[in-house]
């Protein structure tokens, strides 16, 4: 499927619930004028999926189960419980991690998708003014500010933003559920995986 039910991944009702928290990290970052900084001086994502080098970028805090020291010494308190789950902190996939992620408006990703091992992909709307939207498969996402989105990321997927503001989310991507090899820890809702 492409779009899982929140109330069925454990890990999305808990972003949900620590919204307040990401959001203050956040809000330092953009209001002291740090991202650029920190997003240079760490994992720097150039990715081929967006049209220009500025317009989407992923400000790293976990990377395949380490901290990015310099963006968790600003944004300590939104590391710490990112590391406290397990589906991230224990997950031995690749490409696993934490990112609060900017977007700059008329700007998009274009589609692709995650081939293997498959991952699922959690999107917690941080600051989400009108215009951006995500296509995953044939369904269409519009983030809302501490709601959280959860998508299989082996389905072609893109992203559009007509709209005039940025747009920030923390966006997480962790092992797939049903992936019992590179996973630690066992789905809580072993349905999830029978269909």
């Amino acid at each position: 499927r492409p779009l899982w039910p929140t109330e069925r991944v454990p890990i999305a009702p808990w972003f949900e619930e620590n919204y307040a928290v990401f959001r203050e990290d956040l809000d330092f970052i953009v209001k002291n004028d740090l991202f650029d900084t920190l997003y240079f001086a760490g994992h720097v994502s150039m990715t081929q999926f967006s049209g220009r080098r500025e317009s989407w970028a992923p400000l790293n805090l976990i990377h395949n189960r380490k901290i990015a020291e310099h963006a968790c010494k600003v944004a300590n308190r939104t590391c710490e419980l990112l590391l406290s789950r397990p589906e991230i902190a224990r997950c031995h996939a690749h490409n696993v991690g934490a990112a609060f992620a900017r977007l700059q408006p008329g700007m998009g990703i274009k589609p692709h998708f995650w081939s293997a091992p498959p991952r699922l992909g959690l999107h917690l709307g941080l600051i989400t003014p009108p215009g951006a939207t995500m296509m995953v498969g044939d369904q269409e996402v519009t983030w809302e500010e501490g709601k959280a989105v959860v998508f299989d990321d082996t389905y072609i997927h893109s992203i559009k933003h007509t709209g005039t503001e940025v747009r920030y989310l923390l966006i997480a991507w962790f092992c797939h559920p049903c992936d019992d090899v590179h996973a630690e820890v066992p789905p809580e809702d072993i349905g999830l995986c029978l269909g």
